[in-house]
């Protein structure tokens, strides 16, 4: 079996806005609650604007959407952490992680379904592909009822209240700019620190690039909050880590991809063809490491 080039273009994580109106809203001489309550009002009003939709139409597509917001709810109370109670913290964003979960189920199946047709030009995969589908159509119904009852408005509206009350009641004397270059520098140094054990081998297994991943993520989400108070090299930043996530995105599509096969082994059947399917997968994640490994090296 010859490799093919990763697909899932039209799968790709949607970009969150770069910089939205709430945090053109926010300069130098905002106070450190006030850039809190209006970068917490923009991203609870994205959540929140997403479950509506999920309500009325249960997209797919929208699910992801909800998804990333959620992932950025969790990224602004990682910023806002040492002002807020360490314990309400981590509960609320495990709720969001949580949340972002159990929205994600079906993107999962998506994207398998969309690496096994692209796989089929060497393989035919048509079968396994049509028990795909079956599999995916149930996670779509799950995610949209889990979502449904969890009441994502009260989790999220609770979340900013208490949030809010928090900080308002400290009496912080850095200005926003301080104490954002501090976020950002904390969040950029805890990257840094992963990457570098890293590339310092050829070897790093799945589990430290997807640690390098997450770091990514928090760091190019702090940094599109706070970006109209920072320095304009960040701006460059975000850019880079955008090429890198692209590529560890795809490493970790195609070790969902070999996980859910896995782990779905017995119900999908077809025990021939899902051999072959994991195989591709297994070598596909190989030549992905290769260039996220690359990739480490030319930007950090």
């Amino acid at each position: 079996m010859t490799s093919s080039p990763l697909p899932a273009d039209n799968l790709k994580a949607s970009q969150p806005p770069r910089v939205g109106k709430a945090e053109c809203a926010i300069t130098s001489a905002t106070s450190i609650a006030d850039a809190f309550n209006l970068l917490s009002l923009m991203a609870a009003s994205e959540a929140v604007r997403r479950v509506r939709e999920l309500n009325s139409s249960s997209e797919p597509e929208v699910l992801h959407k909800l998804r990333v917001a959620l992932r950025r709810l969790r990224t602004l109370w990682w910023v806002f952490q040492p002002l807020l109670d360490k314990r309400d913290a981590r509960f609320h964003r495990s709720e969001f992680k949580s949340l972002a979960e159990a929205a994600g189920k079906t993107r999962d199946w998506d994207v398998l379904r969309v690496l096994l047709s692209t796989a089929q030009s060497n393989d035919s995969f048509g079968p396994l592909i049509e028990r795909v589908d079956r599999h995916r159509s149930s996670a779509l119904a799950f995610s949209v009822r889990i979502i449904a009852n969890a009441g994502v408005e009260r989790i999220v509206d609770h979340a900013v209240q208490v949030a809010r009350n928090q900080i308002g009641e400290q009496v912080v004397s850095m200005r926003l700019n301080e104490f954002a270059t501090m976020r950002a520098q904390r969040a950029e140094t805890m990257l840094k620190k992963r990457v570098k054990r890293v590339v310092s081998h050829q070897d790093a297994d799945y589990a430290e690039l997807h640690e390098i991943r997450i770091a990514g993520k928090r760091l190019r989400y702090s940094l599109e909050f706070l970006a109209p108070v920072l320095d304009d090299h960040y701006a460059v930043t975000i850019e880079r880590l955008a090429q890198v996530q692209e590529h560890l995105g795809n490493l970790n599509d195609l070790v969902a991809s070999e996980t859910l096969l896995r782990e779905y082994a017995f119900q999908l059947g077809e025990p021939h063809a899902l051999k072959k399917a994991i195989k591709y997968l297994d070598e596909q994640q190989n030549l992905q490491k290769i260039v996220a490994h690359d990739m480490l090296r030319a930007h950090f």
